[in-house]
């Protein structure tokens, strides 16, 4: 009969394993939703980034363009002031 260093298996074990296979899972299935959320990240920047695009153009406009468009000066600054909302 052989004998080996190594102890005998305890009934606590399969447990173990089972929790680090679970704990496993739920890792991967966490980290499959993060290139979802870089992509929701990235699309609310560029829409940020378009939002105060266009804000800044309404504002570079002329008196005689605002009000070809029907606004006022005030409505383009008041506009414009919005944009810092976003932050």
């Amino acid at each position: 009969m052989a004998y080996t260093a190594c102890p005998a298996p305890t009934s606590q074990e399969p447990q173990q394993t089972a929790r680090h296979a679970l704990s496993t899972i739920t890792i991967t299935r966490r980290l499959h939703h993060i290139p979802g959320l870089i992509n929701t990240l990235a699309d609310r920047y560029a829409r940020f980034v378009a939002i105060r695009r266009q804000r800044r153009t309404l504002l570079s406009l002329t008196d005689a363009q605002l009000l070809d468009i029907g606004l006022t000066r005030a409505d383009a600054e008041e506009e414009y002031r919005r944009s810092f909302n976003l932050l």
